[in-house]
């Protein structure tokens, strides 16, 4: 009896480490990414200069590799307006949402020029670059409080342009049925609430921010088209704001108010124009639109 409950005193721990040796190496490449992040914050920055959006931003020859050998971007060129209005379309794979986080930051490892008002990238302070964009996903995340809380995060802001943000982001009419209105809780990751009420509230979290670049990285494809429309369409409207959009919503009404569309394909920017542009000139633009209607 004695020898069989040492063996089980020795052979409980074994069994432990060799289920959790597997989770251990699994988290070492996240701590030394950590390592790193805080290496590099804790260095003296070669940063000088805050980052501006008075005019545009450029992108001249640009090229970027995850991995250091195969390029998910070549040579791309473009310019994006300060007030106008952008949409990129194409293939999966072909770069669309690689290019706006080069755009706009993430990463920093690429080739060739990115300009914010003539200053390139590299010699920008990443926080002044961080609060020029704001970016809504596909999947929100939405916090168990009030609706108020899931706009604010927490942060004062004016009653006034708290009522811009829910009349621009379409939650008039929503809160209205609500007996608590902005206090109503979400649930658990918006669980109360529809697909196109928690992308309103995502879209018044962006707005009320001030940021005067907002991207919408598939942003409204997980929701019906009728209230994909209405989002778009609202944001399309507002004259300062400077938006970027990714989709494979190819709607016609949408994508002729847009003042130019880019057409990736292959790592590469086939074509540039407005809509009337693309669909008399471009044969690969064409046959896309034509497909996807």
């Amino acid at each position: 009896m004695g020898m069989v409950q040492v063996s089980s005193n020795l052979a409980n721990p074994l069994v432990s480490i060799f289920t959790n040796v597997p989770k251990m190496r699994s988290v070492q490449p996240i701590a030394e990414k950590l390592k790193k992040i805080s290496n590099d914050s804790a260095l003296p920055s070669k940063r000088e200069d805050s980052a501006t959006y008075q005019q545009q931003i450029c992108a001249n020859d640009l090229s970027f590799s995850y991995d250091g050998q195969k390029e998910v971007l070549t040579q791309v060129n473009c310019v994006i307006e300060k007030g106008k209005k952008y949409v990129i379309i194409g293939k999966s794979g072909c770069g669309k949402s690689t290019l706006i986080k080069l755009l706009t930051g993430y990463y920093s490892a690429y080739k060739g020029e990115i300009l914010y008002d003539n200053k390139e990238l590299h010699m920008l302070e990443k926080d002044s670059v961080a609060q020029l964009s704001s970016t809504i996903h596909q999947n929100i995340y939405m916090f168990d409080e009030s609706i108020y809380d899931n706009i604010c995060l927490h942060e004062n802001y004016p009653e006034e342009s708290i009522e811009k943000v829910i009349e621009e982001s379409g939650l008039t009419e929503f809160l209205s049925e609500l007996p608590d209105g902005l206090q109503h809780r979400v649930g658990e990751n918006g669980s109360n609430l529809s697909g196109g009420q928690k992308q309103r509230i995502a879209v018044a979290r962006a707005l009320i921010r001030k940021k005067p670049i907002l991207i919408l990285d598939e942003g409204t494809s997980a929701i019906d088209m009728q209230t994909a429309y209405d989002i778009e369409n609202r944001l399309l409207a507002m004259k300062d704001l400077t938006l970027i959009t990714i989709t494979h919503h190819l709607e016609k009404n949408l994508l002729t108010k847009y003042d130019e569309i880019l057409y990736m394909e292959n790592r590469r920017i086939k074509k540039r124009g407005n809509f009337e542009q693309l669909i008399n000139t471009s044969s690969y633009f064409e046959e896309s639109f034509k497909l996807k209607k």
